[in-house]
């Protein structure tokens, strides 16, 4: 499977047209075809006490929408990158497994700021989608975000794809994260492997695991490098979420690719999968495979 048609869910304030510029590199690995979908949530536009349903607002959001994505369309157009867009009322995540569904894409993307620490387990759209689709999702994040003026800014991720990595734990979705890095073989440029030993394991034991991991590490980045892609490959001891992040921030990765498999939604809420963990702190995208 290639990358040749993905969904871009914007709510603009999240996902702005500088996202959309960087993900216009995959079409070197093949991306044809781009659909826009902005969902306008249903309490938005709802009945109120007396008044019933917001119609004039509705239309009033839907112009909003309608314009931007006008803007966009003629940009990936002078691209040479095919487009439609969807402007729908609703619950997002509904809409976005529908719309992802009907188009029958290659993969999500949607967005997400860089939260404070007493909202990183408060339920949000993006842990429902993680929990509800089969297909890739890349959660696309700004690098970092500051103060100016009393005003947040962000500064985003400028290159998408220079680097990658790539994490393991020699799991089935694992295996699928690796072998979707084929898909990207036109844009990589470097891939650093990592897998986390825990550090709960007495002295033999750690060692053992470290060898046999540095070994497994060395094949696959072998297998990559037959492929022409640059590889390196590191061996972290800790907690796996915390050293993922450490090892991506260490090496300068630009994404993080890791396999993700469902979990009861409370459960996770409030324990956290590693791969959510992964990408709720992460300051760079990442792109989870189911």
């Amino acid at each position: 499977m290639s990358i040749r048609k993905i969904l871009f869910a914007t709510k603009f304030r999240e996902l702005s047209f500088d996202a959309l510029t960087t993900l216009l590199e995959l079409k070197e690995a093949g991306l044809e075809e781009v659909v826009l979908l902005h969902v306008i949530e249903r309490e938005k536009v709802g009945f109120v006490p007396y008044g019933g349903y917001l119609k004039e607002e509705e239309e009033r959001l839907r112009e909003i929408a309608r314009v931007r994505f006008e803007e966009w369309q003629e940009f990936l157009n002078q691209k040479g990158i095919k487009s439609k867009s969807y402007i729908l009322v609703g619950k997002p995540v509904a809409k976005i497994l529908a719309v992802a569904d009907e188009e029958d894409v290659d993969l999500i993307v949607a967005g997400r700021k860089k939260r404070r620490a007493l909202e990183r387990y408060i339920g949000s759209t993006m842990l429902d989608l993680l929990h509800s689709t089969k297909r890739p999702v890349l959660v696309f994040k700004y690098m970092w975000c500051d103060m100016e003026e009393g005003r947040e800014f962000c500064v985003l991720n400028q290159r998408l794809c220079d680097h990658v990595l790539l994490t393991t734990d020699w799991s089935e979705p694992s295996e699928r994260a690796f072998q979707f890095l084929e898909n990207f073989k036109g844009v990589l440029k470097k891939v650093s492997l990592v897998h986390v030993v825990s550090e709960d394991l007495d002295k033999a034991a750690l060692e053992n695991q470290i060898k046999e991991a540095k070994e497994r590490l060395n094949k696959l980045a072998e297998e990559l490098k037959q492929k022409e892609m640059e590889a390196s490959s590191y061996v972290r001891v800790g907690k796996p979420a915390q050293e993922i992040l450490n090892a991506a921030q260490e090496c300068g990765a630009n994404i993080i690719f890791i396999g993700t498999t469902g979990k009861g939604r409370w459960r996770a809420l409030w324990l956290g999968s590693v791969s959510q963990r992964v990408a709720e702190l992460s300051q760079v995208p990442v792109l989870l495979v189911p």
